[in-house]
């Protein structure tokens, strides 16, 4: 715990560096001032070891000092996972292009509101073929169904969907075996 009476004794050194309450310093997000900290509190601690331990205070700097360094690691991995995820928006927003523009020489083009994306990460596409609208517009009717729908699959859902494939092909095949086994019953049967 985080008590200030302990620190008085600190007014015996000196480059003592800036003694931050511990629960304070998750809210700093400034990993430049925050290298330097620990920097210093590095510094202070390898200079004054011993006498910070005949005065009982040595715990508690290191405590502030690990502090420190963990919200450092807080910071760049937050960091690493924002260029994370902005790179592959990236991409699939390159790919997204490229899908448009090779639909849009087929003929087709996104419709309105046709992206929908859900919360676990999938997403849904759909496109509309121009044709269509230009027949809508001259009120022709046509029996076409003029809309592809492009599915992307987080994760989770994308291993879901195989697992699923997996099993109806193990389903099928045993729907088969079961019928041929019904068939060759049914010769002997009528054998007998």
């Amino acid at each position: 715990m985080f008590q200030l009476q302990s620190y008085k004794s600190l007014a015996h050194f000196k480059n003592v560096p800036p003694i931050i309450n511990p629960s304070k310093i998750y809210i700093i997000t400034d990993t430049n001032y925050l290298l330097d900290l620990e920097n210093k509190y590095d510094s202070f601690l390898e200079k004054n070891v011993e006498l910070l331990d005949l005065y009982n205070i040595i715990d508690e700097l290191i405590d502030i000092r690990n502090t420190i360094t963990l919200q450092i690691s807080r910071i760049r991995r937050k960091k690493q996972m924002y260029n994370y995820y902005y790179n592959n928006e990236n991409k699939e927003n390159n790919n997204n292009i490229n899908e448009n523009n090779n639909l849009k020489k087929n003929d087709y083009i996104l419709t309105q509101n046709s992206l929908k994306e859900y919360k676990c990460g999938c997403k849904n596409i759909t496109y509309q073929n121009i044709n269509y609208q230009k027949q809508k517009q001259k009120n022709i009717k046509s029996n076409q169904i003029p809309v592809i729908q492009k599915q992307q699959y987080c994760d989770k859902h994308l291993n879901l969907l195989e697992t699923k494939y997996i099993l109806e092909e193990e389903l099928t095949k045993i729907k088969t075996e079961l019928a041929n086994i019904k068939n060759k019953e049914n010769e002997v049967y009528n054998k007998i």
